[in-house]
């Protein structure tokens, strides 16, 4: 069985549950999977479409991409959009300063100088066709390494909404083809789920609406925070791996989701979410337990209650 068949048959057969995984930023992450979540990651999955995850900030739309990527066991590669982020740069990149400095040492025939030995695979390449990586490497004789060493990739675009609406029109076709187009190399860069399969998981915030061509090529996930058990149910899968948290009181914590859901109805720019939740019982469980009803009153003003600007 091919390892996409069997990343098809772990996902198809996947229930609600919490899911422990790990991150460079994060020793030790909990995800709590909903069937609302498995729905949505079997349906991108299965139909080879990217997953795209809207909401609010904090509600754990980057998580999942680590979350499913523990269940598969596979590797992820995370690429951060920012407003002047490129598709070009998402692909690949030429580092011109360095080949600069190679030109101007009197000992570099024109063969060191060569762009493709300046060629920087950009994290979309890294995800979908990382078994070119030796092409390029034996081309340059150079040492060209995988991003890791799974068996699968899950690759995260983050917060896409950051961009012009170019780039995500311009992601449609290399999502559609899993082919990359670059004029330096001379093999073809594709993408082959049966060699290296992955899947795609890009996160929006919301902050302006994508192009409707992209949205039709995408399985998509809404999360919203609607009720305070959402909460307990992120904090139990977030305690099972973490004795501090674990050992804070049931009406602690309900106290802090009431507050978040408080503050999330009386907010006018900023709303708390999970995040500032999560943030709050951290911090709480390194105060001994006779302080720590008194100490939510000082967390609640720095963790909670924010606002986008200073009145």
């Amino acid at each position: 069985m091919s390892e996409y068949q069997e990343a098809s048959k772990t996902l198809f057969t996947q229930r609600s549950e919490n899911i422990s995984f790990h991150r460079e930023d994060i020793e030790h992450g909990n995800y709590h999977l909903t069937d609302q979540h498995i729905g949505a990651i079997q349906a991108a999955f299965l139909s080879n479409r990217p997953l795209l995850v809207r909401g609010d900030p904090g509600l754990g739309k980057s998580q999942l991409a680590y979350a499913i990527a523990s269940i598969l066991d596979w590797g992820v590669v995370k690429a951060v959009v920012q407003y002047n982020t490129t598709v070009e740069s998402l692909l690949y990149d030429v580092d011109h300063i360095e080949r600069l400095h190679f030109a101007n040492l009197q000992t570099q025939s024109k063969q060191n100088l060569s762009v493709n030995r300046f060629l920087k695979p950009g994290k979309i390449w890294q995800a979908i066709a990382p078994n070119s990586l030796d092409k390029l490497a034996a081309e340059v004789d150079g040492d060209i390494k995988p991003p890791h060493e799974k068996g699968g990739t899950v690759l995260l675009i983050d917060e896409i909404d950051k961009a012009d609406s170019s780039l995500p029109n311009a992601l449609l076709d290399v999502l559609d083809t899993g082919e990359i187009s670059c004029p330096y190399t001379n093999f073809p860069i594709k993408a082959s789920q049966e060699q290296h399969p992955y899947m795609v998981v890009v996160t929006s915030n919301e902050e302006r609406l994508l192009p409707m061509a992209f949205i039709r090529r995408c399985a998509i996930l809404d999360l919203t925070l609607d009720n305070k058990e959402q909460l307990i149910a992120i904090y139990n899968a977030h305690q099972f791996n973490d004795e501090k948290l674990a050992e804070l009181s049931s009406d602690l914590v309900e106290q802090v989701a009431d507050f978040i859901f408080k503050q999330r109805s009386h907010a006018k720019d900023y709303k708390p979410g999970t995040s500032e939740f999560l943030d709050t019982l951290r911090a709480l469980s390194q105060f001994d337990k006779e302080e720590r009803t008194v100490k939510l009153e000082t967390l609640k003003q720095h963790l909670i209650t924010k606002k986008q600007q200073r009145n």
